[in-house]
């Protein structure tokens, strides 16, 4: 399956809460995803080295569509991550702004070490910075 749309079709099952940790979040990631994510959700974006182009782009999806988003910066991680309502994690093996393009990657979810990586990036996303 396409990997955009596999992610596509799990972000779309959240409820309440989508927690996007990556640092190279930016434009395209914005207008690939974002827009299949369901009305109310509370959408958070961490990320770090694409901000100039995550923060425009963030804007104006939230102006247009009333999509509650909000972005922090932190330094120090790495690893790409999705959670969705707070229970159910996955990692993806390349930036979700790439989506595979580059060279193959995989999605897999994280049950074992859910609550640590979960603990992990909620802590991270904390201490962030906000940025929008």
């Amino acid at each position: 399956m396409d990997l955009f749309l596999k992610i596509r079709k799990l972000i779309a099952t959240a409820n309440s809460d989508l927690l996007f940790v990556d640092p190279y979040l930016d434009a395209n990631f914005v207008s690939q995803y974002l827009p299949h994510i369901p009305m109310g959700v509370k959408t958070r974006l961490l990320a770090r080295e694409k901000l100039p182009s995550l923060r425009p782009a963030v804007k104006l999806l939230a102006q247009q569509s009333q999509m509650p988003i909000e972005v922090r910066s932190a330094p120090n991680f790495h690893d790409r991550y999705f959670i969705v309502d707070g229970k159910d994690c996955y990692q993806s093996g390349a930036s979700f702004k790439d989506g595979g393009r580059n060279a193959p990657t995989t999605i897999t979810q994280i049950t074992d070490a859910f609550p640590a990586v979960h603990r992990t990036y909620e802590e991270l996303w904390q201490k962030g910075k906000p940025e929008l």
